[in-house]
């Protein structure tokens, strides 16, 4: 056996491994968030589970399903859709005892994937014993494989098949023409679509997916229809499949009209290589045994081909940068290993091309006139054609497994907080912080002075915010949940723990801060009616207030005002008792101190009190300002 039939043996063996391998791999799309959190125990029974995706998803009415230990069903109403189908939302209907439970889901994802996994909680018990998230599985990989390679296989037949006809009649127009393939390609293809079409349909229902490898096999079938009349009108169906086939990608997805330019050219090229290569091998094996020159075809090949691998290179290379956020992920994921191997068997192709060039160079233009004894510039190019069905069959493999980052990490919006909130702020620099720690989750808001971006004449900052909890060793995880919002599952412990956080804002200042959050809440709807009456009968209030705009400069002079209870409720966010989020806070130097907020506004407040519900001391933090004072009463 030469060398070269074992490079080739060795790249097949290789690439039916990566097929094989995938059974076990992780799955796109990536589950971003639950509620209620994963792995986490609620003190009452949720009454509704949300999940959060990277990207929008389809689902059975019943794909999500709610069981307890014992794996018996929850009565739960259907799968509701939100977020442009990111967000699926699950109502529950029965009632959930005190113990683990377990959310079973599958959706299908944007590029036809179908995904199952699992994440249980707990109620009114504690967290020990529950596994959290599973990891995501894709239902029926090598299925999905094999029939992606086929389609792959199929473009390679028709739009390879179709150049390659016209090259060889062009370079040896007197070699006889053995029958084309594209009809029985698009066919091939055309039962590779069906074959996804219907798996799509079974698993998940309609969708965008679906309605994608739809139109692909509609464009097979013109194909199929119109083969073997003029060259264009076989093209144009075909490369329609390949725009398509592009938008349903990784790349096209993710990156929408950029992504799928870069891919379909990627496709094109690759199906270019191959088919065409395969047809004129056809071509050489017909006419075995006669005096007709070949070396002509594969001269005019080799000249196309180079182009052809450095597009498919160029187009490949800008691929990866995109969804291969790091050089680690190219090691430690099984998506980047996968795209190791691809792009070893390129350069092991690259190597066999250039041996057959060389070949060129050397050989005289002779017939292949022996059977026994077939050219060596045809032997290599059958060697060569071998590995570029073995890489298609990679790349159908590596369209099937997830990239090594989400589509986004934005969960778009926060999921609304489960019972009692604290709500707290201060300003870092110039960016107001507001701070909600809920049952199982901490809700980070930022804003800026700039009055533009809540009006939206303005785009928000890209803010950048590290967290951590002085009873934990490691940083907080945060996830964006829109803009200025940023999100963390929190296992909070009974105690008082300071939150120590670093904000920055593009061309503003940030700084730090550490805000102490007293766990677990307690709720007061009672103490700020009382307030509001004992400030409204003071007569005279002496004010030493202080207003700052950037904590990261000197503080400002403190200024003196006074003025009575009704005028200076009227300027005051609570002075009209409106519904608030009041928990009560530890007390300062013995007086009763609260926190409350109004999100809405991004306002927050700390309030002290003496013993007759009178403010003594008052800090306000707003989008452009922080506000303190403290009062003094004249006897």
């Amino acid at each position: 056996m030469t060398a070269l039939r074992r490079l080739m043996l060795m790249a097949v063996a290789a690439s039916v491994l990566i097929v094989v391998g995938t059974s076990p791999a992780a799955a796109h799309p990536t589950l971003l968030s639950t509620t209620p959190q994963a792995g986490y125990a609620v003190p009452t029974e949720p009454t509704a589970i949300t999940l959060v995706f990277d990207e929008p998803v389809t689902v059975d009415p019943n794909g999500v399903r709610l069981v307890d230990e014992s794996k018996k069903a929850i009565h739960t109403s259907t799968v509701r859709r939100e977020q442009s189908g990111r967000r699926l939302v699950l109502q529950v209907l029965g009632d959930l005892a005190p113990g683990r439970y377990i959310v079973r889901w599958q959706v299908t994802a944007q590029d036809g994937d179908v995904v199952d996994s699992a994440f249980d909680f707990a109620v009114a018990t504690n967290s020990a014993g529950l596994s959290g998230q599973d990891q995501a599985g894709t239902g029926g990989v090598p299925l999905a494989v094999v029939l992606r390679w086929l389609l792959f296989l199929a473009l390679a037949g028709v739009i390879g098949g179709v150049i390659g006809q016209q090259l060889a009649r062009r370079a040896g127009p007197v070699a006889f023409q053995p029958r084309s393939s594209v009809r029985p390609a698009a066919l091939v293809g055309l039962l590779a679509a069906a074959g996804l079409f219907i798996d799509l349909l079974r698993t998940g229902g309609p969708g965008r997916a679906a309605n994608l490898i739809g139109l692909e096999a509609v464009g097979l079938a013109t194909v199929a229809v119109m083969a073997n009349r003029r060259w264009w009108l076989t093209m144009t169906p075909a490369l329609a499949v390949v725009v398509v086939e592009a938008f349903r990608n990784h790349l096209g997805t993710r990156y929408g009209v950029i992504g799928a330019v870069v891919i379909a050219v990627h496709l094109a090229a690759a199906a270019t290589w191959v088919g065409a290569l395969v047809h004129l091998l056809r071509v050489a094996y017909a006419n075995r045994g006669r005096a007709v020159r070949i070396r002509s075809m594969f001269a005019a090949y080799a000249r196309r081909a180079l182009v052809l691998f450095l597009t498919v290179a160029a187009t490949g290379t800008i691929g990866a940068l995109l969804l291969v956020p790091t050089f680690d992920d190219l090691t430690t994921t099984r998506y980047g290993q996968v795209l190791i191997a691809k792009l070893a068997l390129v350069l092991i192709v690259a190597g066999l091309a250039w041996t057959a060039r060389r070949r060129l160079g050397t050989l005289d233009n002779r017939p292949v006139s022996d059977p026994s004894e077939p050219a060596p510039v045809a032997r290599t190019a059958r060697i060569e054609a071998t590995v570029l069905v073995s890489i298609l069959a990679v790349t159908a493999t590596l369209v099937s497994l997830p990239t090594p980052a989400p589509a986004t990490e934005d969960l778009g919006y926060p999921p609304p907080a489960t019972g009692p909130v604290i709500r707290l702020g201060t300003l870092a620099g110039q960016i107001a912080v507001g701070i909600a720690a809920s049952q199982n989750q901490l809700e980070i808001r930022l804003r800026t002075p700039d009055d533009r971006v809540q009006t939206g004449d303005a785009e928000p900052p890209t803010f950048h915010v590290t967290a951590q909890l002085s009873t934990s060793p490691t940083p907080l995880v945060l996830r964006p949940c829109g803009p200025g919002c940023f999100l963390s599952p929190v296992g909070w412990r009974e105690t008082t723990q300071e939150l120590n956080l670093r904000v920055e804002a593009d061309t503003w200042h940030g700084g730090t801060s550490d805000i102490p959050i007293s766990w677990p809440p307690k709720p007061n709807t009672t103490l700020l009616p009382r307030i509001v009456a004992a400030m409204r009968a003071q007569k005279s209030i002496h004010i030493a207030e202080a207003v700052t705009s950037d904590t990261s400069r000197p503080s400002p002079p403190t200024r003196q005002l006074t003025t009575d209870g009704p005028e200076f409720l009227e300027s005051e966010p609570y002075g009209s008792t409106p519904s608030l989020d009041v928990t009560l806070l530890p007390a300062t130097n013995g007086r009763t101190t609260l926190a409350f907020g109004l999100p809405a506004e991004g306002i927050q407040g700390r309030l002290e009190l003496d013993p007759s519900y009178r403010i003594t001391r008052e800090i306000l933090t707003a989008p452009k300002h922080q506000i303190t004072r403290t009062f003094a009463y004249p006897r």
